[in-house]
């Protein structure tokens, strides 16, 4: 088979599974551990305040591993941390079919909220604060997020059918 088909055919697969809404609702796993995940990852105490709470070592040194690198760069990582967190609310409880209903789409709202109510939570954290720049990059995110994932859906109804004997 020649490359070049090959990596049409594997696309036009990725496409399909991206693309489409998932037939089984198990598959609200996958976008309910990553919101975990995020949370997890965003909402976790500087390592100064881990070591006076007499934290795990482990958990202590994960948390100097997330924080050192420069405060602008923490701001930027959260730009694709919420565009995957549309995508896969996008892909599970569907796209945006018209941009005049944006604002009906489950997955855009609950994102959005999300991204913000993330940040909030930081103001309950030791040695955290909710950051404006952290939300526009949350809300930028989920923005991006939705719409690759609304162009992904139509770009996936134009691909032709693949025979799964190929």
């Amino acid at each position: 088979m020649p490359i070049k088909s090959l990596s049409r055919q594997l696309f036009s697969r990725w496409a399909i599974f991206w693309g489409q809404k998932p037939q089984h609702k198990l598959w609200i796993a996958l976008p309910v551990c990553y919101t975990v995940f995020l949370q997890l990852i965003t909402g976790l105490p500087k390592p100064d305040a881990l070591k006076r709470f007499d934290a795990n070592e482990l958990l202590i040194r994960f948390s100097e591993e997330l924080f050192d690198y420069p405060y602008w760069l923490q701001d930027l990582s959260h730009l694709p941390l919420f565009f995957v967190l549309a995508w896969l609310w996008s892909w599970y409880l569907g796209p945006i079919e018209r941009i005049g209903q944006a604002w009906r789409n489950k997955a855009l709202l609950f994102s959005l909220a999300y991204g913000c109510v993330n940040e909030l939570t930081q103001a309950f954290i030791p040695e955290r604060f909710p950051s404006l720049g952290d939300l526009v990059m949350n809300t930028l995110g989920v923005t991006l997020g939705i719409i690759a994932h609304s162009r992904m859906s139509k770009v996936r109804e134009t691909l032709p059918e693949i025979d799964p004997n190929e």
